[in-house]
């Protein structure tokens, strides 16, 4: 009787009404009074939390949990469960109780167990200590070889790397990976980019430069190495920027639409555009800025590295940020607005680009 209570409290939750709620919780309320069994009590009291979420009551959800844990230690769950006492400990802002938690489950837990309380530490490092960005990096890094991949923790710990990956190449402080340049008589920011495999536009983010022709002579310009490649996931429309440690940040994309399908095969990027004109087939060239513009303010050809690819794919932005994500264009990947604008800072001329319909975890280093 107990699982099928069970069983029906779960499918009043999942309709999500404040009366379905109020059932729920009677129905799991009446497993955990009437039986103290390892294998269901557990499950009851986890169940029980969820009914108190959705119902807003973090406190009667996190009460539910501490009980879970101090009348069965043993229980397979604890460590799931003990790691959903310190996430609501964390969002009720009580971090000092929640540290202890997490570093528990981290210490003893198997891997993929442990992830989630690792990406906990993570978060709490990174939003509360200032000076603690290579420990919270270490902690997202250890989750994402821990966590299953793609999963929501994967996830969340690779979209956080990205970030600090990203923050750390365009930030104008000195860090792990930077490298500087002195510049020389007759030195342009073009010809620096080229001879130091950057881009211009990340010469320009990370040395706080306001007018790229006014660089002067002996100024020291930070920049930091990278050998960048793309794989663009067809089955996920998303879009993986790898540089020699594995995944750097990921990106959402809209792709072809049915018919009219983003074509498998290998590419390179060919020459970059700021705010190019779209020369729309069968129209006029349509100008840069006008509303019309699919293009948006970036665009990166790709250019078939073999036999049988189109030759007028790109990847740009976009006028209608709501269709990234979607299967809706004629073919190119397109990016949010200040996505593609990064991504285009990022890769230099004849970086490799690999389109494939999933991708391969080996892929990712």
């Amino acid at each position: 009787e107990a699982p099928l209570l069970l069983d029906n409290a779960r499918e009043l939750l999942a309709a999500n009404d404040p009366n379905d709620l109020a059932a729920a919780r009677t129905k799991v309320q009446s497993v955990i009074e009437r039986v103290q069994d390892p294998a269901i009590t557990p499950e009851a009291l986890d169940l029980l939390a969820d009914i108190e979420i959705a119902s807003g009551d973090l406190v009667a959800a996190l009460a539910a949990l501490e009980r879970a844990a101090s009348e069965f230690p043993g229980s397979p769950s604890y460590p799931r469960l003990t790691t959903r006492r310190a996430s609501l400990l964390e969002q009720l802002g009580r971090t000092a109780e929640a540290v202890p938690l997490y570093e528990e489950v981290r210490r003893s837990a198997p891997p993929e167990l442990a992830a989630d309380a690792t990406l906990g530490l993570a978060r709490i490092i990174a939003a509360e200590d200032a000076g603690g960005e290579d420990a919270s990096l270490e902690l997202y890094e250890e989750t994402l070889r821990n966590a299953v991949w793609d999963s929501e923790t994967w996830n969340a710990a690779l979209d956080a790397i990205g970030g600090i990956n990203v923050g750390r190449m365009f930030s104008r402080s000195e860090t792990p990976d930077c490298k500087y340049y002195i510049i020389k008589q007759g030195d342009n920011l073009t010809d620096i980019g080229m001879a130091l495999n950057t881009t211009q536009g990340s010469l320009i983010r990370a040395n706080g430069i306001d007018d790229p022709s006014k660089i002067r002579l002996g100024q020291r310009l930070k920049y930091t190495p990278k050998d960048f490649r793309i794989i663009i996931e067809r089955s996920t429309c998303r879009l993986f920027l790898l540089d020699k440690d594995g995944i750097f940040k990921r990106y959402s994309v809209g792709l072809g639409m049915p018919g009219h399908e983003t074509t498998l095969g290998r590419y390179t990027i060919g020459n970059k555009e700021k705010d190019p004109v779209w020369h729309k087939p069968a129209s006029k060239p349509i100008p840069a800025g006008d509303p019309r513009n699919e293009l948006g303010t970036r665009w990166m050809p790709l250019v078939p590295a073999e036999e049988g690819l189109p030759n007028d794919l790109g990847i740009h932005g976009t006028i209608a940020p709501e269709t990234v994500g979607k299967y809706i264009s004629r073919g190119c990947p397109r990016l949010q607005p200040a996505e593609v604008e990064e991504l285009y800072d990022l890769v230099v001329r004849s970086t490799q680009v690999e389109i494939v319909e999933e991708m391969n975890p080996a892929d990712a280093g």
